[in-house]
């Protein structure tokens, strides 16, 4: 039981920061996050080269570089959470394959309850609601700051 409600727990965990970094993704992808929006190349070492086609060029190249920087880092954040939802997924899969394989496999007097299994099957819904309320905060959180 407490192996099954682990591999619930993981599993949505991991449902559950994916969905919240596509969101995040999403937004920080919006055009007023986008770095030509960004004060970062107003600044004493831009604003001192006297050039200015030089200056607007390096300006551009740098925020190029600081977009595919930007986006290649969310690449390999949302690559890692598909994975590791993905492997969650599998995981609480597997365990519960052995559950359901056991209550064929054990003898009468070893196997689990149906109000046992039943019980799993609800506390693993219970983490599940506990945890899509956390998100849910998180989400809302998420847009009270934009």
């Amino acid at each position: 039981m407490a192996g099954i409600c682990q591999s619930k727990y993981e599993q949505e965990i991991s449902e559950q920061e994916y969905e919240l970094l596509k969101t995040q993704i999403t937004c920080y992808n919006s055009p007023n996050q986008s770095l030509a929006c960004s004060n970062i190349f107003h600044c004493p070492l831009f604003n001192s080269i006297q050039n200015i086609p030089l200056r607007e060029e390096l300006i551009q190249k740098c925020k190029d570089v600081a977009e595919q920087g930007r986006n290649n880092l969310f690449n390999v954040y949302f690559r890692s959470a598909e994975d590791q939802r993905e492997e969650y997924k599998k995981k609480h899969k597997i365990n519960l394959e052995k559950l359901n394989a056991s209550q064929y496999t054990l003898n009468q007097n070893e196997k689990l309850s149906s109000i046992f299994v039943q019980l799993i099957d609800e506390r693993c819904n219970k983490i599940c609601e506990r945890i899509q309320c956390i998100y849910k905060f998180k989400f809302e959180s998420l847009f009270l700051k934009r």
